[in-house]
Formats: C-alpha cells, sequence, structure tokens
C-alpha cells in the first residue's frame, strides 16, 4: 500500500521528553513538510506520565508540553487497538514498548524517531518500519534543504523561552543527541 504525502512518523517519548527536540521535530514535519506525524493516546500518557516523574514538571506544564501533538497534528490520532492482532511482543524487548510498536504498526508509519535501544529493529523493519535517532535523518533533511531549515531554527529560538539566541538552542539540541545536526547548522552559520 502506498501512502500518498510525507512518511508517516512515530516520535517516542524520549523524543518528546526534550522539548527543544520534540519542537523541532514537529516543526521539521509542519512547516518542512518532511514528515507526517502520529500519535496516540498511550503515547501521550506515557509522555506526560515521564515529564512529571523524571523531570518534575507539574502536570498542567506536562499537559501543555505534550498536548503540542494533538493541537499541531489531530489528524495523527491513531487507535492502537487496530494493531492488536499484530505479533506486538516480537517487536521490543521492554514490554513497556508494546503500545509504541502498536502505533507504528496501526499508523503505518515509516519511522519510529528514538533513542531506546528496546525496540527490535530487524523485526519492526520487516514490518515495514525503520527504528531510527533523530539526528542522522535531520543532517541529511538539512543537506537537502539547508535554507528551510535554517529558518525554522531561527523561528524555533526566536520563540523559545521569550527569544533566545541560536547558539543556546543548538547547545541544547546536542544535549538532546542531535550533535550532528547542530554542528552541520552551526558550520552554515559559521558559528
Amino acid at each position: 500500500m502506498s501512502q500518498a504525502g510525507p512518511p508517516r512518523a512515530v516520535l517516542d517519548a524520549d523524543i518528546i521528553y526534550s522539548r527543544v527536540l520534540h519542537e523541532l521535530m514537529g516543526r521539521v514535519a509542519d512547516d518542512l513538510r518532511l514528515l507526517d506525524l502520529v500519535w496516540s493516546e498511550e503515547l501521550l500518557a506515557e509522555a506526560r506520565r515521564s515529564l512529571t516523574e523524571k523531570k518534575g514538571l507539574a502536570a498542567d506544564v506536562a499537559a501543555r508540553w505534550v498536548d503540542y501533538l494533538p493541537r499541531n497534528f489531530p489528524d495523527g490520532r491513531t487507535d492502537v487497538t487496530r494493531a492488536a492482532d499484530a505479533d506486538i511482543d516480537a517487536l521490543t524487548n521492554d514490554p513497556d514498548d508494546r503500545h509504541i510498536c502498536a502505533l507504528a504498526i496501526a499508523s503505518g508509519a515509516t519511522y519510529l524517531f528514538t533513542h531506546d535501544r528496546g525496540y527490535l529493529h530487524e523485526a519492526l523493519r520487516g514490518r515495514g518500519v525503520e527504528v531510527a535517532a533523530p539526528d542522522p535523518f535531520l543532517v541529511t533533511a538539512f543537506d537537502a534543504d539547508s535554507e528551510g531549515f535554517l529558518e525554522i531554527i531561527e523561528l524555533q529560538a526566536a520563540g523559545w523561552a521569550g527569544g533566545r539566541p541560536v547558539s543556546e538552542l543548538l547547545a541544547a539540541l546536542e544535549r538532546a543527541e542531535v550533535e550532528g545536526f547542530a554542528n552541520r547548522v552551526r558550520a552554515t552559520l559559521g558559528r
């Protein structure tokens, strides 16, 4: 089954955990139209829980952070029960990630962006889902459209915490494990 438009992608909770990376991936999808982000209620619940329990955010702050996906990608909502017949246990070593695998399968996602090592890459690839860290994807996409990326980086920096320098945003993106992308942007800007 071929899909029209950009490839569908799941952002795992560990990507949502980084506000700057979560927003960047959203801008890549929304502004540059390189991805079609999909989500489930289960993913949003896990992300909210992680932000309150691990990052110590207040529940309302975590909800606003996580609600970026349904607010900006309302058509990406996916019912994971549609993947109930799939052998989800064969796709991950972590039972807590079953709902992410179900989301990827039910939505017809091409990508599952994560830093989590519990996913079984070959098994997911056999179901049409590429498990990928965001950095290589972003570097390749930047090389194809550096002007578009520079625009969204400037916009993101200007809107981040009342406006911050691009250099601070790039440092935050490095901490979010997209060092190659941050370095590519820095080199292009000559900073």
